[in-house]
Protein backbone atom coordinates (compact mmCIF):
# COMPACT_ATOMS: atom_id res chain seq x y z
CA UNK A 1 0.00 0.00 0.00
CA UNK A 2 0.98 3.45 -1.06
CA UNK A 3 -0.64 6.60 0.78
CA UNK A 4 -3.93 4.38 1.38
CA UNK A 5 -3.58 2.71 -2.58
CA UNK A 6 -2.61 -0.83 -3.57
CA UNK A 7 0.28 -0.22 -5.10
CA UNK A 8 -0.81 -0.72 -8.67
CA UNK A 9 -2.92 2.25 -8.03
CA UNK A 10 -0.61 4.28 -7.31
CA UNK A 11 1.53 3.57 -10.46
CA UNK A 12 -1.82 4.25 -12.09
CA UNK A 13 -2.52 7.40 -10.35
CA UNK A 14 1.18 8.36 -11.18
CA UNK A 15 0.72 7.81 -14.78
CA UNK A 16 -2.96 9.49 -14.97
CA UNK A 17 -1.07 13.03 -13.35
CA UNK A 18 1.55 12.72 -15.95
CA UNK A 19 -0.28 11.86 -19.10
CA UNK A 20 -3.30 14.08 -18.23
CA UNK A 21 -4.98 15.63 -21.14
CA UNK A 22 -7.36 18.08 -22.39
CA UNK A 23 -8.68 16.95 -26.16
CA UNK A 24 -11.96 17.60 -27.42
CA UNK A 25 -10.96 14.04 -29.05
CA UNK A 26 -10.15 12.43 -26.06
CA UNK A 27 -13.68 12.12 -24.13
CA UNK A 28 -12.03 9.87 -21.31
CA UNK A 29 -8.34 9.20 -20.70
CA UNK A 30 -6.79 6.83 -18.17
CA UNK A 31 -8.55 6.03 -15.01
CA UNK A 32 -11.71 4.06 -16.05
CA UNK A 33 -11.33 0.72 -18.05
CA UNK A 34 -11.13 2.08 -21.16
CA UNK A 35 -10.17 5.16 -23.54
CA UNK A 36 -13.78 6.76 -25.19
CA UNK A 37 -12.20 8.49 -28.54
CA UNK A 38 -13.72 10.59 -31.02
CA UNK A 39 -12.04 8.73 -33.88
CA UNK A 40 -11.71 9.73 -37.65
CA UNK A 41 -13.56 7.62 -40.15
CA UNK A 42 -10.71 6.25 -40.90
CA UNK A 43 -8.06 4.80 -38.35
CA UNK A 44 -4.69 3.34 -38.73
CA UNK A 45 -3.36 1.58 -35.94
CA UNK A 46 0.04 -0.23 -34.81
CA UNK A 47 1.64 -1.42 -31.83
CA UNK A 48 5.35 -2.58 -30.93
CA UNK A 49 6.91 -3.79 -27.48
CA UNK A 50 10.51 -3.22 -26.34
CA UNK A 51 11.46 -6.33 -24.11
CA UNK A 52 14.41 -6.15 -22.16
CA UNK A 53 17.80 -8.38 -23.11
CA UNK A 54 16.26 -8.35 -26.70
CA UNK A 55 15.77 -5.11 -27.78
CA UNK A 56 17.59 -3.28 -24.54
CA UNK A 57 19.57 -3.52 -21.54
CA UNK A 58 18.25 -2.64 -18.20
CA UNK A 59 20.87 0.05 -17.95
CA UNK A 60 19.58 1.83 -20.73
CA UNK A 61 18.60 5.26 -20.63
CA UNK A 62 14.70 5.28 -19.15
CA UNK A 63 14.05 8.61 -20.84
CA UNK A 64 15.23 7.65 -24.36
CA UNK A 65 13.84 4.24 -24.10
CA UNK A 66 10.56 5.87 -23.17
CA UNK A 67 10.75 8.33 -26.49
CA UNK A 68 12.17 4.96 -28.63
CA UNK A 69 8.80 3.22 -27.59
CA UNK A 70 6.50 6.06 -28.80
CA UNK A 71 8.82 6.89 -32.31
CA UNK A 72 9.16 3.17 -33.33
CA UNK A 73 5.07 3.12 -33.35
CA UNK A 74 4.57 6.53 -34.76
CA UNK A 75 6.91 5.36 -37.56
CA UNK A 76 4.66 2.86 -38.63
CA UNK A 77 1.78 5.55 -38.93
CA UNK A 78 4.56 7.21 -40.76
CA UNK A 79 5.19 4.37 -43.32
CA UNK A 80 1.50 4.88 -44.07
CA UNK A 81 1.08 8.47 -44.15
CA UNK A 82 -1.11 8.65 -41.30
CA UNK A 83 -1.34 11.54 -39.05
CA UNK A 84 -0.81 10.12 -35.13
CA UNK A 85 -3.77 11.47 -32.75
CA UNK A 86 -3.40 8.76 -29.34
CA UNK A 87 -1.41 6.02 -27.93
CA UNK A 88 -1.81 3.59 -24.85
CA UNK A 89 1.45 2.60 -23.04
CA UNK A 90 1.57 -1.40 -21.63
CA UNK A 91 4.24 -1.80 -19.02
CA UNK A 92 5.85 -4.94 -17.64
CA UNK A 93 7.87 -4.12 -14.25
CA UNK A 94 9.95 -5.98 -12.07
CA UNK A 95 8.67 -5.62 -8.46
CA UNK A 96 11.57 -3.58 -7.41
CA UNK A 97 11.60 -0.86 -10.06
CA UNK A 98 12.48 2.18 -8.67
CA UNK A 99 10.37 5.23 -8.90
CA UNK A 100 12.97 7.53 -10.63
CA UNK A 101 13.44 5.27 -13.24
CA UNK A 102 9.70 4.65 -13.92
CA UNK A 103 9.24 8.70 -13.78
CA UNK A 104 11.94 8.87 -16.36
CA UNK A 105 10.47 6.45 -18.78
CA UNK A 106 7.40 8.48 -18.56
CA UNK A 107 9.43 11.80 -18.86
CA UNK A 108 10.89 10.32 -22.09
CA UNK A 109 7.22 8.51 -23.35
CA UNK A 110 5.46 12.56 -22.51
CA UNK A 111 8.13 14.06 -24.81
CA UNK A 112 8.40 12.39 -27.50
CA UNK A 113 4.01 11.89 -27.61
CA UNK A 114 4.10 15.71 -26.93
CA UNK A 115 6.11 16.31 -29.70
CA UNK A 116 4.12 14.95 -32.61
CA UNK A 117 0.64 15.70 -30.52
CA UNK A 118 -0.35 12.65 -29.62
CA UNK A 119 -2.32 11.85 -26.50
CA UNK A 120 -1.39 9.15 -24.02
CA UNK A 121 -5.02 7.66 -23.06
CA UNK A 122 -4.63 4.39 -21.49
CA UNK A 123 -2.96 0.82 -20.83
CA UNK A 124 -2.16 -1.38 -18.95
CA UNK A 125 0.39 -2.27 -15.84
CA UNK A 126 1.83 -6.04 -15.13
CA UNK A 127 4.24 -7.70 -12.90
CA UNK A 128 6.87 -9.06 -14.80
CA UNK A 129 11.00 -10.53 -14.04
CA UNK A 130 11.89 -8.65 -17.03
CA UNK A 131 11.25 -4.96 -18.61
CA UNK A 132 8.76 -4.61 -21.26
CA UNK A 133 7.28 -1.59 -22.70
CA UNK A 134 4.72 -1.85 -25.43
CA UNK A 135 3.12 0.88 -27.35
CA UNK A 136 0.07 0.89 -29.22
CA UNK A 137 -0.58 3.75 -31.92
CA UNK A 138 -3.08 5.19 -33.19
CA UNK A 139 -4.13 7.71 -36.10
CA UNK A 140 -5.93 8.92 -38.95
CA UNK A 141 -5.07 7.54 -41.96
CA UNK A 142 -5.90 9.17 -45.48
CA UNK A 143 -7.70 8.65 -47.64
CA UNK A 144 -5.66 6.42 -49.94
CA UNK A 145 -3.22 5.33 -47.26
CA UNK A 146 0.38 4.24 -48.50
CA UNK A 147 0.65 0.74 -48.74
CA UNK A 148 3.22 -2.34 -49.13
CA UNK A 149 1.70 -3.74 -52.75
CA UNK A 150 1.33 -0.88 -55.22
CA UNK A 151 4.84 -0.96 -56.54
CA UNK A 152 5.09 -1.40 -60.21
CA UNK A 153 8.41 -2.38 -62.95
CA UNK A 154 9.82 0.91 -63.78
CA UNK A 155 9.07 2.67 -60.52
CA UNK A 156 12.09 4.16 -59.19
CA UNK A 157 13.52 3.49 -55.23
CA UNK A 158 13.98 5.73 -53.09
CA UNK A 159 15.05 6.11 -49.44
CA UNK A 160 15.15 8.57 -46.68
CA UNK A 161 18.10 9.40 -44.58
CA UNK A 162 20.99 7.48 -44.08
CA UNK A 163 21.89 3.88 -43.89
CA UNK A 164 23.53 2.19 -41.33
CA UNK A 165 23.77 4.59 -38.48
CA UNK A 166 21.78 2.53 -35.93
CA UNK A 167 23.25 -0.46 -36.51
CA UNK A 168 26.66 1.57 -35.87
CA UNK A 169 24.98 2.52 -32.94
CA UNK A 170 24.03 -0.87 -31.74
CA UNK A 171 27.67 -1.74 -32.18
CA UNK A 172 28.81 0.98 -30.06
CA UNK A 173 26.54 -0.03 -27.20
CA UNK A 174 27.20 -3.54 -27.44
CA UNK A 175 31.18 -2.11 -27.63
CA UNK A 176 30.48 -0.61 -23.74
CA UNK A 177 30.34 2.75 -25.32
CA UNK A 178 27.40 5.47 -23.67
CA UNK A 179 25.74 8.52 -23.96
CA UNK A 180 25.91 10.08 -20.21
CA UNK A 181 22.99 12.34 -18.89
CA UNK A 182 25.58 15.46 -19.81
CA UNK A 183 25.49 13.53 -22.78
CA UNK A 184 29.16 12.77 -23.09
CA UNK A 185 30.07 9.83 -24.44
CA UNK A 186 31.93 7.32 -22.55
CA UNK A 187 34.01 4.70 -23.50
CA UNK A 188 33.99 0.97 -22.12
CA UNK A 189 35.95 1.98 -19.30
CA UNK A 190 33.60 4.85 -18.50
CA UNK A 191 36.28 7.55 -19.52
CA UNK A 192 35.29 10.92 -21.44
CA UNK A 193 36.01 9.91 -25.35
CA UNK A 194 38.14 13.19 -26.81
CA UNK A 195 36.07 15.82 -28.03
CA UNK A 196 37.60 15.20 -31.89
CA UNK A 197 35.98 11.90 -31.85
CA UNK A 198 32.98 11.90 -29.57
CA UNK A 199 30.11 13.76 -31.99
CA UNK A 200 30.21 10.55 -34.90
CA UNK A 201 29.76 8.51 -31.86
CA UNK A 202 27.47 10.34 -30.17
CA UNK A 203 25.29 10.57 -33.21
CA UNK A 204 25.51 7.14 -33.66
CA UNK A 205 24.48 6.16 -30.85
CA UNK A 206 21.66 8.54 -30.85
CA UNK A 207 20.30 7.29 -34.14
CA UNK A 208 20.16 3.84 -32.10
CA UNK A 209 18.74 4.75 -28.88
CA UNK A 210 16.41 7.94 -29.89
CA UNK A 211 14.93 7.62 -34.02
CA UNK A 212 12.83 10.18 -35.11
CA UNK A 213 9.81 9.18 -37.19
CA UNK A 214 9.68 10.41 -40.71
CA UNK A 215 5.88 11.50 -40.52
CA UNK A 216 6.17 14.88 -42.51
CA UNK A 217 7.48 13.02 -45.81
CA UNK A 218 4.82 10.49 -45.28
CA UNK A 219 2.16 13.02 -44.90
CA UNK A 220 3.46 14.57 -48.23
CA UNK A 221 3.85 10.98 -49.89
CA UNK A 222 0.33 10.56 -49.16
CA UNK A 223 -1.10 13.40 -49.84
CA UNK A 224 0.30 14.24 -53.08
CA UNK A 225 0.02 10.39 -54.24
CA UNK A 226 3.34 10.63 -55.19
CA UNK A 227 4.33 7.08 -53.49
CA UNK A 228 2.97 3.69 -55.13
CA UNK A 229 4.08 1.69 -52.26
CA UNK A 230 6.20 2.74 -49.04
CA UNK A 231 7.19 1.08 -45.40
CA UNK A 232 9.46 2.32 -42.93
CA UNK A 233 13.44 0.82 -42.84
CA UNK A 234 13.21 -1.25 -39.38
CA UNK A 235 14.63 -4.51 -39.74
CA UNK A 236 16.92 -4.03 -42.96
CA UNK A 237 17.16 -1.84 -46.21
CA UNK A 238 17.30 -5.30 -48.16
CA UNK A 239 14.78 -7.27 -45.98
CA UNK A 240 12.21 -4.39 -46.08
CA UNK A 241 12.74 -4.44 -49.87
CA UNK A 242 11.74 -7.73 -50.37
CA UNK A 243 8.79 -7.16 -48.37
CA UNK A 244 7.45 -4.41 -51.44
CA UNK A 245 8.43 -6.85 -53.77
CA UNK A 246 6.68 -9.28 -52.55
CA UNK A 247 3.78 -7.56 -51.46
CA UNK A 248 3.96 -6.07 -54.63
CA UNK A 249 4.69 -9.01 -56.97
CA UNK A 250 7.74 -7.51 -58.74
CA UNK A 251 11.92 -7.37 -58.36
CA UNK A 252 14.30 -4.83 -57.50
CA UNK A 253 17.72 -3.78 -58.78
CA UNK A 254 19.81 -1.61 -56.18
CA UNK A 255 22.84 0.66 -57.34
CA UNK A 256 25.37 0.30 -54.87
CA UNK A 257 26.82 3.44 -55.76
CA UNK A 258 23.67 5.73 -54.90
CA UNK A 259 23.47 4.23 -51.28
CA UNK A 260 23.22 6.75 -48.98
CA UNK A 261 25.44 5.19 -46.32
CA UNK A 262 26.22 7.19 -43.09
CA UNK A 263 29.46 9.23 -43.73
CA UNK A 264 30.73 7.25 -40.11
CA UNK A 265 30.60 4.01 -41.00
CA UNK A 266 33.86 4.61 -43.38
CA UNK A 267 35.10 6.66 -41.01
CA UNK A 268 34.72 3.91 -37.95
CA UNK A 269 34.82 0.83 -40.02
CA UNK A 270 37.86 -0.09 -37.78
CA UNK A 271 36.65 0.78 -34.80
CA UNK A 272 33.52 -0.91 -35.39
CA UNK A 273 34.77 -3.80 -37.01
CA UNK A 274 31.89 -3.63 -39.68
CA UNK A 275 31.61 -3.56 -43.66
CA UNK A 276 30.30 -0.24 -44.62
CA UNK A 277 28.19 -1.34 -47.66
CA UNK A 278 27.08 -4.48 -45.74
CA UNK A 279 26.08 -2.13 -42.80
CA UNK A 280 23.85 -0.25 -45.01
CA UNK A 281 21.97 -2.65 -47.08
CA UNK A 282 21.46 -5.02 -43.96
CA UNK A 283 21.66 -2.73 -40.74
CA UNK A 284 18.08 -2.41 -38.82
CA UNK A 285 16.17 0.30 -36.86
CA UNK A 286 17.20 3.33 -39.26
CA UNK A 287 13.46 4.10 -39.48
CA UNK A 288 13.68 6.39 -42.50
CA UNK A 289 10.96 5.61 -45.16
CA UNK A 290 11.86 3.50 -48.44
CA UNK A 291 9.37 3.92 -51.06
CA UNK A 292 8.31 3.75 -54.84
CA UNK A 293 7.75 6.41 -57.41
CA UNK A 294 5.60 6.19 -60.38
CA UNK A 295 7.58 7.95 -63.33
CA UNK A 296 4.93 10.69 -64.11
CA UNK A 297 5.11 11.61 -60.27
CA UNK A 298 9.48 11.85 -60.29
CA UNK A 299 8.86 15.84 -60.89
CA UNK A 300 6.75 16.10 -58.04
CA UNK A 301 9.00 13.61 -55.96
CA UNK A 302 11.85 15.61 -56.43
CA UNK A 303 10.53 19.07 -55.65
CA UNK A 304 10.28 17.87 -52.21
CA UNK A 305 13.71 17.30 -51.82
CA UNK A 306 14.24 20.25 -50.34
CA UNK A 307 12.61 19.76 -47.28
CA UNK A 308 13.59 16.29 -47.27
CA UNK A 309 17.07 14.08 -47.51
CA UNK A 310 15.89 11.72 -50.31
CA UNK A 311 17.80 9.09 -52.15
CA UNK A 312 16.88 7.29 -55.27
CA UNK A 313 18.89 4.05 -54.97
CA UNK A 314 17.52 2.00 -57.96
CA UNK A 315 14.61 0.69 -59.56
CA UNK A 316 11.90 -1.95 -59.71
CA UNK A 317 11.52 -4.11 -62.20
CA UNK A 318 9.27 -7.43 -63.47
CA UNK A 319 12.32 -10.17 -62.45
CA UNK A 320 11.96 -12.12 -58.99
CA UNK A 321 13.77 -10.85 -55.69
CA UNK A 322 16.60 -7.83 -54.80
CA UNK A 323 19.83 -7.74 -57.21
CA UNK A 324 22.42 -5.32 -56.46
CA UNK A 325 24.28 -3.53 -59.26
CA UNK A 326 28.47 -2.88 -58.26
CA UNK A 327 31.47 -1.68 -60.30
CA UNK A 328 29.03 -2.96 -63.47
CA UNK A 329 28.37 -6.45 -61.71
CA UNK A 330 24.86 -7.46 -61.13
CA UNK A 331 24.53 -10.07 -58.35
CA UNK A 332 21.27 -11.57 -56.46
CA UNK A 333 21.07 -10.07 -52.33
CA UNK A 334 19.96 -12.42 -49.89
CA UNK A 335 16.78 -11.75 -48.01
CA UNK A 336 18.49 -10.63 -44.57
CA UNK A 337 18.35 -8.78 -41.80
CA UNK A 338 16.89 -8.78 -38.36
CA UNK A 339 14.27 -11.29 -37.54
CA UNK A 340 12.78 -11.63 -34.00
CA UNK A 341 12.42 -15.32 -34.28
CA UNK A 342 16.05 -15.86 -35.90
CA UNK A 343 18.16 -18.62 -34.22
Amino acid sequence: MKGGLPLEDAIVQRLASAFATRRRDVKTGIGDDAAILAAPSRLAVTTDVLLEDHDFRRDADPRRLGRKAINVNLSDLAAMGAAPLWAVLALGLPKKTRPDWLDALVSGVREAAAEHGVAVVGGDLSASEKIFVAVTALGQAPEKPLLRSGAEPGDALYVSGTLGAAAAGLRLLEAGYRLSAEKDVLDPKGRRVPATRAPEKARLIRHQIDPRPQLALGAALAAGGLASAALDVSDGLVRDLYRICRASDVGATVEASLLPADSALSNLAGVLGLDPLTTALYGSEDFGLLFTVPRRKLAALEALSGRFALRRIGLIDDGAGVRLVRDGRRAPLADAGFDHFAA
